[in-house]
């Protein structure tokens, strides 16, 4: 008997979801819990869309009603604040990183669809662009914290220099991993970095989309007095010349 694969992906992917294959966070539930699977041989895939307590429910539903063999995933582990700075869960968009050697790395994508950057609507069958942006800018956060800066005795604060991104495919709501390369890094003084980098979103195989950016580290201390002597200035600079304004009518 063959294996019928079905993919499990969040509720707000509902029109992917129409597809052969495909069911929603909530109708899989459904389905585990009725016990309403066919006489086929089927085992449940994990797509995107779906948070860690949506995730743990599937799991436990499936143990509970004796069908854990059907799904080919558990509960899943993202990085936290310290790594992606996400003050809210639904936001982190990814896995733990890892390292492939002295200058490559790879973590899988995550998507909660109750995330900000989906917060408003969903288009069509494919995964916002936006969203693949933001998963990049996470990854470069998560790989930089996670193996350059975790000795540190202070806090960094990142500076984006140039961030680009070129979408090559659409991007659907199915498995994604970023393949992360370091172009170039310099440590420069008081703990300083720089780091220019490429970023691909790769599904199924293909090079979905690249991001390539610089960007620094400084100690946040030092940086946020340099922000505030910054911001300073040019509240003075707007404050100077709305009195120019005033003064010419």
């Amino acid at each position: 008997m063959n294996t019928e694969n079905m993919i499990i992906v969040g509720d707000k992917f509902d029109c992917f979801a129409d597809n052969d294959g495909v069911l929603t966070a909530s109708e899989a539930l459904h389905i585990l819990r009725n016990n309403l699977l066919s006489d086929k041989k089927i085992r449940f895939k994990l797509g995107q869309g779906l948070n860690d307590t949506q995730v743990s429910l599937l799991v436990k539903t499936a143990k509970d009603a004796g069908l854990a063999n059907l799904l080919e995933f558990g509960e899943t582990v993202k990085s936290g604040r310290s790594y992606v700075h996400k003050h809210q869960e639904r936001n982190s968009m990814l896995t733990l990183p890892k390292r492939i050697s002295e200058s490559k790395f790879v973590v899988d994508v995550m998507i909660d669809d109750d995330c900000d950057e989906m917060g408003d609507h969903v288009t069509g069958h494919h995964v916002q662009g936006m969203v693949i942006t933001e998963a990049a800018r996470q990854a470069f956060l998560a790989i930089t914290e996670a193996f350059f800066l975790k000795d540190n005795d202070f806090s960094s604060y990142f500076v984006i220099n140039s961030l680009n991104t070129q979408y090559l495919n659409f991007v659907f709501p199915l498995p994604i991993t970023i393949e992360y390369e370091i172009i170039e890094h310099k440590e420069k003084k008081q703990g300083a970095h720089f780091f220019d980098v490429v970023m691909n979103a790769v599904q199924n195989g293909t090079v979905c989309s690249v991001v390539t950016t610089s960007f620094s580290t400084y100690n946040s201390q030092w940086l946020e007095k340099k922000e505030q002597q910054l911001a300073c200035e040019a509240i003075q600079y707007v404050r100077d010349n709305e009195d120019k304004k005033n003064v010419a009518a």
